[in-house]
């Protein structure tokens, strides 16, 4: 095999022409860490990643914003999947609320370009950045029904403490503020009115 030449793949049996979708996903999810941004990505270099001709993947992804949109929806699954785990211990909503919080910042900056593909402008109706406040949402109500917050308006006060955090990473280390992880609490502690 040359350089630049698809890696060789066994063709799928006959029946199974959907597991090369997951394939083509899988590889586009790898690329995208490797090429840093999404802006990067191209379908050709994808299906070279994938092992396919460049021709074999329109019919799973006509166009790249098809592929944007599928990557956003698993980077968007991976960040609930990582912060349910990160809190199935927890009982007390208001560290919960600061855990989700933290994890949010800490895959953003483990893998900054699926950071970018999350925050990339989409749809305002998307599905899974709806799913993903509405789960800091009722984390910050059961906050107010515990007495842990003084919230008035747990959707809007979530939408700025989360445009607060995004806005915290990218400020972290040009102003002095404190560790990164206490700022967070700080940040949320503030915007989210948590008492306690």
């Amino acid at each position: 095999m040359t350089r630049g030449e698809p890696a060789r793949r066994q063709p799928n049996r006959k029946g199974q022409g959907g597991r090369l979708r997951g394939e083509i996903e899988q590889a586009a999810w790898k690329l995208l860490d490797e090429v840093g941004s999404p802006e990067a990505l191209t379908l050709r270099g994808v299906a070279r990643a994938a092992g396919i001709t460049g021709p074999a993947i329109y019919p799973h992804f006509p166009g790249l914003a098809d592929l944007h949109a599928r990557l956003r929806e698993i980077a968007f699954a991976h960040i609930a999947e990582q912060s349910d785990a990160a809190v199935a211990d927890i009982t007390d909503p208001r560290t919960e609320l600061i855990t989700r919080y933290r994890v949010y910042v800490d895959l953003g900056q483990a893998h900054p370009a699926r950071r970018k593909l999350v925050l990339t402008p989409a749809n305002a109706a998307d599905p899974h950045a709806a799913a993903a406040l509405d789960t800091l949402v009722e984390v910050l109500d059961r906050c107010v029904a515990a007495g842990l917050s003084h919230s008035t308006d747990t959707r809007l006060d979530t939408a700025l403490t989360l445009a607060a955090i995004t806005g915290l990473r990218e400020m972290h280390g040009v102003f002095p503020l404190p560790p990164l992880h206490t700022a967070i609490e700080e940040l949320v502690v503030r915007l989210a009115r948590l008492t306690g």
